[in-house]
């Protein structure tokens, strides 16, 4: 195993369910589900953990592979497929999880598992070994042949390295095998890297040995395949290849390549074969695209969607919340954007960077030595790092258990290999005082040690920046105690203890202490070593006891840096997206055990991004969860956010960011044709007889009319949702209607507790012969919804959302009482214009004139906007339509609302305003509205391809 995650990585976990019943049962002496509950005993995972571990493991079978019932049965889908994904989190545990599906799966009698392990060797081999020490362990390779046939076959691989074998080889099994193999019911187990080559390698065996077997078979064959990091080459961009050649190699081919495992070309979007059930999984932290991609994409999930749980200090079981409560405390929790973002933001273990590579260098390198020294006093049963690696031991966990635990640090300077080797260099030149010249040289020369003589005489020259880390750290124990309610405080040295610190940093950190480059480049160092090693003398300790490591898109996705305490994080992106950069935090994780010693040092616009990301990503995982406890198997129509900064992901052309908030100033165009009187003109005209109102004048001039009280927002958007349009008639099932349901979702309104009214969010009018119309951006019940919103968000720390005066804070750290007292009223208003007086219609017969507008009208849309939008000049002059409420209250505009789409400022009234048009002489006036906000509200970005809103 190139690097162990047994350690740092327990799995995510859910509540008991009742798995349904074994299809062909296995021996009476081995269960693969046994087997692997009692290697996950031996890896210390908790009581809890392991149970809901099983619980979590039996939903996804249940209700994901077993979904539509028994292959073969009516309920089956008629194209032999079902397709589902599974979110997990930032190394939370997802490969457990899959690895105990497949256990499950095999026991309830699946014919076939693939397991699809990564577009990396690494995290081919790490799966691999994973599966054979976990599951895969029982008896002599001859006894395992009986339960299984595992592709690759060990016999290609040496102390864990694959031989030179072919591809063609490496996953070749004889007909006679496949049908031997299905005859007594013994699985086919493949463990296959998601590249061309090997899927195809693959894929010939199936459709040459396997295929010509199932179709004989009078009973159905059942395949479930397993796509771990699914969002890692197994997305589909029907748009980017439309254009494309498909007779080129432009085409995306390892989608293609993996349903060439159940299909035979030229795709048609059925099994191969009548009796062939297949279901599909996709495995990821990070599922922007899966949801988003075109359905073009046959590995889009359309059966089922389910969200892995992670353990913490609150949550349930059932039913599903997005974390459960682990009894066994601090050192069990997962450690991700909730501590690093949230819990723990004051103070942070998140430090802002200076911009100052030197200086930023020397903070994170010391807080990482100082961290490694204060981990080696308080663990004093184990030897130290000179005593570990002079010594042999005769095993290896006599000399894993013996040795120092791993510690790290992870310098990720850019996605540049050049970049890498030129931050190496930049660390030495700092411990060493050396030119880029002579530290570049070093690093050429292969020197990866640290130069203890220079950075033990800068030690002693200036204890100072040193001995702060021991209060830095004091802090954070203290802030960790309190977080988390504990009984004492992590236990970290005290100044008086610096005598001790200095001597086991100079004797034993700086001398253990490396630097690793690690990238594609051929001059780059070996992947992380974690794990004791062989040689002639014994078993020795692992390579990396104490390693700073320098890297960047290797170290992103998969592979899991044991003992990682300091992050150096200076990467930089015009257009970062945020699936790949959540990749990215390496120091998540279940780092509990030391979590008052991590430190990330990023750049404070990072540090937003990253918290944006994770607040977008709780939003995400709540939708599914709430689907999962309403509509168990389900796949939810879910909302993926981006953010006014970032995009969700990158893997996808023509997806957009639509807001939440309609804008500072939003405006409907849509008129009706005045055939007939307007509807609108009717609610203005009742709206007015019903409230009474006064008339707005300036300068002599009549403008138009206010009612005498502003509405509040839930009134305004009942208002709002009063209008009617000929032509514009959104349906329920709209891309504005879904977006709205998944919003109701994640923020917790439902219809048992919904005293105010409030569901649901988006009301367009009722359906009629007529039929529905596909919705608008610039939808005017979409602007009721989201006055809805803003009232529901009054009382609620939303998740996902932030405000439109500052899209830095989350809206869940916000004050709401400050929102609740800043809300706006509406005040509703006509706006007379210069066209003939109003004698026809429900208008005509109010106590007062009113005149219309004169507009351009086309395609039965006003060709502009707001109209009078420029401040008049002097004392007397109109201050614009979109402050027409001003002037009846008597006021002066702000001074930042002089341009077009300037926000009102918090505290501020909103504006419903109705313009009445006129239509010509032959037809009754025609209404549309604008509405003006007040900055302050929630938003939230969510992203949608053009598909979904054409």
């Amino acid at each position: 195993m190139t690097v162990s995650q047994a350690s740092e990585t327990p799995p995510a976990i859910t509540e008991e369910v009742s798995l349904r019943p074994i299809t062909q049962p296995a021996a009476p002496s081995h269960s693969w589900w046994a087997d692997y509950e009692d290697k996950l005993a031996d890896s210390l995972i908790s009581e809890t953990s392991q149970r809901i571990l099983r619980a979590d493991c039996g939903y996804i079978v249940e209700h994901g592979v077993f979904g539509s019932g028994d292959p073969g049965s009516e309920t089956w889908p008629a194209d032999g497929l079902r397709r589902g994904l599974v979110m997990g989190s930032v190394q939370s545990g997802k490969t457990a999880s899959m690895l105990g599906v497949a256990a499950l799966g095999l026991d309830a009698g699946v014919d076939a598992i693939v397991l699809l392990a990564g577009t990396q060797t690494a995290l081919w081999d790490q799966t691999y070994d994973r599966f054979r020490a976990q599951l895969d362990y029982q008896g002599s390779e001859f006894e395992r042949e009986r339960r299984r046939v595992l592709l690759p076959n060990p016999q290609h691989r040496t102390n864990g390295e694959y031989t030179d074998t072919p591809l063609s080889r490496m996953y070749a099994f004889s007909e006679q095998k496949a049908r031997r193999s299905i005859s007594r019911r013994v699985p086919i187990v493949a463990i296959v890297m998601k590249n061309v080559h090997h899927l195809r390698a693959f894929s010939e065996t199936v459709q040459a040995q396997l295929m010509p077997a199932i179709v004989d078979l009078d009973r159905p064959y059942h395949l479930l395949v397993l796509d771990d990091e699914a969002d890692d080459g197994s997305i589909l961009d029907a748009r980017v290849e439309s254009g494309l050649d498909p007779r080129t190699s432009d085409l995306k081919q390892i989608p293609r390549a993996i349903v060439d495992m159940w299909e035979r070309r030229p795709h048609k979007g059925a099994t191969a074969a009548p009796n062939l059930a297949v279901t599909y999984i996709g495995y990821t932290a990070t599922p922007q695209a899966n949801f988003l991609q075109s359905d073009h994409n046959p590995l889009a999930p359309r059966e089922f969607v389910v969200s892995l749980r992670t353990p913490y200090d609150s949550g349930n079981e059932a039913p599903r919340t997005t974390t459960f409560h682990e009894p066994t405390g601090i050192k069990a929790y997962y450690t991700g954007g909730e501590i690093y973002y949230r819990r723990l933001a004051a103070p942070s273990l998140c430090v802002s960077t200076s911009g100052a590579i030197e200086e930023d260098i020397a903070s994170a390198v010391r807080a990482f030595l100082m961290a490694g020294a204060i981990r080696l006093w308080r663990e004093g049963t184990r030897l130290l790092p000179s005593q570990a690696r002079a010594t042999s031991f005769d095993s290896p966990n006599a000399a894993r258990s013996h040795s120092p635990r791993p510690h790290s640090m992870l310098f990720h300077p850019s996605a540049s290999v050049q970049d890498h080797f030129e931050a190496a260099a930049a660390i030495l030149m700092w411990a060493a005082d050396l030119d880029l010249a002579s530290a570049t040289s070093r690093l050429a020369a292969g020197q990866r040690d640290l130069p203890v003589q220079e950075l033990t005489e800068m030690i002693e020259s200036d204890e100072a920046p040193w001995r702060a880390w021991i209060l830095n750290y004091q802090e954070s124990a203290e802030a960790v105690q309190f977080s988390f309610d504990l009984s004492s405080s992590p236990v970290v040295p005290t100044d008086a203890d610096w005598a001790e610190i200095k001597q086991l940093l100079l004797a034993e950190v700086l001398p253990a202490t490396r630097i690793a480059i690690v990238n594609s480049d051929p001059a780059a160092d070996d992947r992380p070593e974690f794990d004791p090693y062989e040689d002639r003398d014994g078993w020795q300790a692992p390579t990396d006891l104490s390693t700073i490591f320098v890297s960047g898109n290797v170290m992103s996705r998969g592979l899991t840096l044991e003992g990682l305490t300091t992050t150096l994080f200076l990467r930089h992106s015009h257009t970062p997206f945020a699936d790949t950069q959540a990749q990215m935090q390496r120091w998540f994780g279940y780092r509990g055990e030391h979590l008052e010693l991590n430190r990330v040092f990023l750049p404070a616009e990072q540090l937003n991004l990253f918290r944006a990301y994770h607040e977008n990503d709780e939003a995400l995982r709540r939708q599914v969860i709430a689907a999962m406890n309403t509509t168990p198997g389900s796949a939810p129509n879910s909302t993926v956010l981006s953010g006014l900064s970032f995009h969700s992901t990158g893997k996808l052309a023509d997806v957009q960011n639509i807001p939440l908030c309609p804008s500072a100033a939003p405006f409907i165009r849509i008129l009706n044709d005045g055939a007939d009187e307007d509807p609108n003109t009717q609610l203005v005209s009742e709206t007015l007889r019903q409230f009474g109102s006064d008339a707005v004048t300036v300068n002599g001039r009549t403008r138009g009319r206010i009612l005498k009280e502003p509405f509040t927002l839930l009134e305004a958007a009942s208002l709002l949702d009063q209008l009617r349009y000929d032509r514009y008639h959104p349906g329920p099932d709209t891309w504005q209607a879904d977006r709205w349901r998944a919003l109701e979702s994640h923020l917790g309104l439902d219809e048992s507790s919904d005293t105010e009214h409030l569901l649901p969010l988006y009301r367009p009018p009722h359906i009629d012969d007529r039929g529905s119309t596909e919705a608008r951006t610039d939808c005017p019940y979409a602007i009721s919804a989201y006055l809805r919103v803003w009232h529901a968000c009054l009382t609620r720390r939303a998740r996902g959302l932030f405000g439109t005066d500052d899209a830095d804070i989350p809206w869940s750290m916000v004050d709401l009482a400050e929102k609740s007292r800043t809300q706006p009223a509406f005040y509703i208003g006509v706006r007379y214009g210069s066209g003939p007086t109003i004698s026809r219609g429900a208008l005509a017969k109010l106590p007062f004139e009113m005149q219309s507008m004169r507009r351009d009208i086309q395609g039965g849309e006003l060709t502009g906007a707001w109209g009078s939008r420029n401040p008049g000049q002097g004392d007397g002059g109109y201050f614009g339509d979109q402050f027409f409420d001003y002037h009846a209250r008597g006021a002066q505009p702000p001074p930042s609302a002089a341009g077009d789409n300037e926000w009102r400022p918090a505290g501020a009234p909103g504006l419903i305003l109705f313009h009445l048009i006129d239509r010509g002489t032959d037809h009754a006036p025609a209404t549309a509205v604008g509405v003006v906000l007040p900055i302050g509200g929630p938003d939230q970005f969510a992203a949608w391809s053009r598909k979904a809103r054409s």
